[in-house]
């Protein structure tokens, strides 16, 4: 009897507390949706400024990435929602490639053009900036500041954009690369935490001289 209460006490604490990992979860994917449409409207945003101004950028690079982080987050509510292991596996998996690839990429990109935008950068190439694969024997050169007079610059190209969006953008990967890495503990620990669907023993009644054996071991007891 008192093993029994044992193990039904341990088996509430266990689910307890995988619930509660479980909305931890939940509200860490709220957070990913929410950075990944901001980054998603930023990154838009700087494309555009960057059409108007006719400057050369990596366009939807950022937009990709942003849309990465939405999905990764509608996974892991849908994980935190149904606890599915492969929605929660998913998420880690995701995660991973959110610290590793898409929040490194967001930063690289953005801090070559804040950089190229802060020192009035300007290139040109005998091939398009964006091509797919380089012609042979192809030329490039950036020049800079003070180096780039009028005539220069009517056949070169401006690089870089506003710098307060990238900034924007370097500020929210930063908080989405922190996020990312607590729903990767968050999600590991939720797999690694193995609650067994062990049958329950089923409770039969007691007769009257087991009763009275209970008592009596009862008022032994201290």
């Amino acid at each position: 009897m008192r093993m029994q209460l044992n193990y039904l006490k341990s088996r509430r604490i266990t689910e307890g507390a995988t619930l509660r990992l479980l909305s931890i979860l939940k509200m860490l994917a709220q957070i990913h949706v929410f950075l990944g449409i901001l980054m998603l409207i930023l990154s838009a945003l700087a494309d555009y400024v960057s059409s108007r101004k006719n400057t050369i950028r990596l366009n939807g690079l950022l937009e990709c990435c942003s849309f990465y982080f939405v999905v990764m987050g509608s996974v892991g509510l849908c994980g935190a929602a149904s606890y599915r292991r492969g929605l929660v596996i998913a998420i880690l998996v995701m995660s991973v490639h959110a610290i590793l690839i898409f929040v490194p990429g967001i930063v690289i990109v953005s801090s070559f053009d804040i950089h190229f935008h802060k020192h009035e950068c300007w290139g040109s190439c005998d091939w398009h900036l964006l091509a797919t694969s380089l012609p042979q024997n192809s030329q490039c050169q950036i020049l800079c500041g003070t180096n780039v007079d009028e005539h220069k610059r009517s056949v070169m190209t401006r690089l870089g954009t506003d710098y307060r969006l990238d900034a924007g953008l370097i500020a929210l990967a930063g908080l989405e690369l922190l996020f990312a890495i607590a729903t990767f503990l968050i999600s590991l620990k939720i797999i690694c935490s193995k609650i067994t669907q062990q049958p329950i023993v089923e409770m039969m009644p007691l007769t009257a001289p087991q009763v009275q054996q209970a008592d009596q071991s009862n008022k032994q007891e201290p």
